[in-house]
C-alpha cells in the first residue's frame, strides 16, 4: 500500500520472508545482548552456577540434567570467557525455537503469518526481560521448536529421517530439563486426538525415533543412578521447604492460567486488531491446517494445564520461569486461531507503533528493575542481588591474597585450582586465570569432581566461612585470612566476605 510508511514497510518485510525472520532474530539477539550486559554488574545467580559447572564435563548436576550446563560452557569458551557469551547463548536458544515454529507454521500457512508468530513471541514478557537468565528453561527452547516441527513432519511426511530426528530432539530436550517430556506427551497426544496426523502415523517409526530418544538420554540416566547427590534428593530438600496453604492451592493454579493468558495479550491483540489482509485466500489443504492447529493447542494448553494442576495439588507458587518452554509454540497457535488460512497479511499503523512501543517497555524495564534494588534499599542497608554484584573485585582481592601466601610460603608458582564457597565462589571461580574448580559449600555431594587428594595438594581459596575441622581433616592449614568490602556495581553497601587461604600442611608460617 501507498500509504504505509517507513516502520511498517519494514515490519513487512520482517514477516514477508525467510531471510527478514533471521535478520530479525539476529537484531534481536543482540539487544538483548548488549541490554542485560550494560544493566548487570554480575551474571544472574543460576548463570554463574551453570558457568562454573560448565568447566567439568558434567553428564547431570543434582538440580537438572546437563544441557544447559554444555551449551552455556560452549559459548563460554568460544568467547574466550566473556561475561556476555551467557545472554548470547539465550538469544540463539530462542531463535533457533523460533526458526523451527517459523518452518512449523509455513507447514500450511503463508510466510506472513509464520513470520508474524515469530515476531510477536518476543511480546511474551519470558522473551525479554526472562530471556538473559540464562538456566534449563531456556536450555529446552531449541529442542522444543526443532522437536514440534521434526515430529509433525515426519509423521506427516512418513518420513524416518525427520521422525528420527524428532527422537534427537526429545531425548536432547529432557537432557534440558525433565518437564520437556509434557511437550513430548502433549505432542502425541495431539497427533493421536487428531484423525488426519493419526492416520499417518507409522508405528515402526514412532518405535525407532524413541530408541534415538532413550540413547541420547542413557549416559545422564546412568549418571542419575550412581551420582553421589542426585536430582531426587534436590527434588525432597526442595519439596520440604515448600510450604502450601489451603488458600494457595485455589490462587497458585489460577495464577498458572492467569499469566499465561495474559502474556498472550499483546500478541492477540495484534492478531486481532493490527493487520491488514492483502489477498484473497489462498487454496490450501484445510484439513492439514486443522490438524496442525488441533497439534499445537494440545501441545501449547496440555503441559499449562498440568502446571495448574500441580499447583493445585501442592499449593505452592508454580515460578513462572517453568512456563518458557511450553509458552514457545503459544504465539504460532494465537495467529493460526485468530487469522483466516491462505491470506498474507501486513501491518496496519497503530499496530506497528503499539508493536515496536511493546518491545521498548520490555526493553527499558529490565534495566529499570536493576536500578530499581538500588532506588529501593533503605539507607545503611546493603544491595546483594547477584546481577548487582560484580566478581571481579573479590576475584582480584582472592588472586592477591592468594599470591601472598603462596609466595611466603616459597611457592610463587602454585596456581589458585579451587574457590570454595556460594555463587559467589562461582562467579570468582569463572573469572580467575585458569579457571578453578568450584567447590560448592564445601559440599562433595554438589561438587563430586573435588576430591581429598585434590584439596589435600592443592588447597582453597574459600569466599566464605570455612567449616570447623575441615583444614585439619584434609590435611589443610589456614595461610592467611582477610576481610574483603565487597562493593555492589554502583560502588555501594554490598556485605563484608571473609577470604581465606588454605594451604597443604607445611606450607603455612609458624604460629607466633
Amino acid at each position: 500500500m501507498n500509504d504505509k510508511n517507513k516502520l511498517q514497510v519494514g515490519l513487512d518485510w520482517l514477516i514477508r520472508s525467510f531471510a527478514g525472520v533471521v535478520v530479525f532474530l539476529a537484531i534481536y539477539t543482540i539487544c538483548w545482548t548488549l541490554i542485560p550486559y550494560f544493566s548487570n554488574s554480575g551474571l544472574p545467580v543460576d548463570t554463574i552456577e551453570e558457568v562454573a559447572w560448565s568447566r567439568e564435563g558434567l553428564l547431570g548436576i543434582y538440580r537438572h540434567p546437563p544441557m544447559m550446563i554444555w551449551l552455556v560452557g560452549i559459548a563460554w569458551r568460544l568467547s574466550g570467557g566473556w561475561i556476555g557469551s551467557p545472554y548470547v547463548a539465550s538469544g540463539l536458544a530462542l531463535s533457533v525455537g523460533l526458526i523451527c515454529i517459523y518452518l512449523l507454521v509455513r507447514i500450511s500457512r503463508p510466510a506472513s503469518q509464520a513470520g508474524l508468530a515469530v515476531l510477536t513471541t518476543p511480546l511474551v514478557y519470558f522473551f525479554g526481560p526472562q530471556l538473559p537468565q540464562w538456566n534449563a528453561n531456556i536450555a529446552q527452547l531449541p529442542f522444543v521448536g526443532l522437536f514440534l516441527y521434526a515430529a509433525y513432519r515426519g509423521v506427516m511426511t512418513r518420513s524416518l529421517g525427520w521422525t528420527l530426528l524428532a527422537g534427537a530432539a526429545a531425548g536432547a530436550g529432557l537432557l534440558g530439563k525433565y518437564s520437556f517430556g509434557l511437550v513430548a506427551l502433549f505432542a502425541a497426544v495431539g497427533m493421536l486426538a487428531d484423525p488426519v496426523a493419526r492416520s499417518r502415523i507409522k508405528v515402526l517409526h514412532v518405535l525407532l525415533a524413541f530408541v534415538v530418544c532413550v540413547l541420547v538420554f542413557l549416559p545422564h540416566v546412568w549418571w542419575f543412578f550412581t551420582a553421589p547427590m542426585n536430582t531426587v534428593d534436590y527434588f525432597r530438600m526442595s519439596a520440604e521447604r515448600t510450604e502450601g496453604t489451603a488458600l494457595g492451592h485455589l490462587i497458585s493454579p489460577l495464577l498458572v492460567i492467569l499469566g499465561a493468558v495474559g502474556v498472550l495479550i499483546p500478541t492477540i491483540l495484534v492478531a486481532i486488531r493490527g493487520l491488514d489482509y492483502n489477498s484473497a485466500p489462498r487454496r490450501v489443504d484445510s484439513a492439514v491446517d486443522q490438524s496442525l492447529k488441533v497439534y499445537l493447542g494440545f501441545v501449547v494448553v496440555g503441559p499449562i494445564a498440568i502446571s495448574a494442576f500441580i499447583g493445585a495439588l501442592g499449593g505452592g507458587l508454580i515460578k513462572d520461569q517453568w512456563l518458557i518452554a511450553y509458552l514457545l509454540p503459544a504465539p504460532a497457535l494465537v495467529v493460526m486461531l485468530l487469522l483466516p488460512n491462505g491470506v498474507e497479511v501486513s501491518w496496519r499503523k497503530s499496530a506497528a507503533i503499539f508493536y515496536v512501543a511493546a518491545l521498548a517497555i520490555l526493553a527499558i524495564a529490565y534495566p529499570a528493575e536493576r536500578q530499581a534494588h538500588y532506588w529501593r534499599a533503605p539507607p545503611g542497608h546493603p544491595v546483594l542481588w547477584a546481577p548487582l554484584m560484580p566478581a571481579e573485585p573479590m576475584a582480584e582481592a582472592g588472586q592477591a591474597l592468594w599470591r601472598k601466601a603462596v609466595t611466603a610460603a616459597g611457592k610463587p608458582d602454585m596456581p589458585i585450582r579451587i574457590v570454595a564457597g556460594g555463587p559467589e565462589a562461582a562467579g570468582v571461580a569463572n573469572v580467575t586465570p585458569g579457571r578453578p574448580a568450584w567447590f560448592e559449600h564445601f559440599h562433595k555431594g554438589y561438587s563430586p569432581w573435588i576430591t581429598n587428594d585434590l584439596i589435600g595438594s592443592q588447597g582453597i581459596l574459600a569466599t566464605e566461612e570455612v567449616p570447623a575441622d575441615f583444614a585439619a581433616r584434609h590435611g589443610l592449614c589456614v595461610a592467611t585470612q582477610e576481610n574483603f568490602d565487597w562493593r555492589n556495581g554502583h560502588g555501594g553497601q554490598g556485605r563484608i566476605a571473609t577470604l581465606t587461604v588454605l594451604l597443604p600442611d607445611g606450607l603455612c608460617p609458624p604460629a607466633q
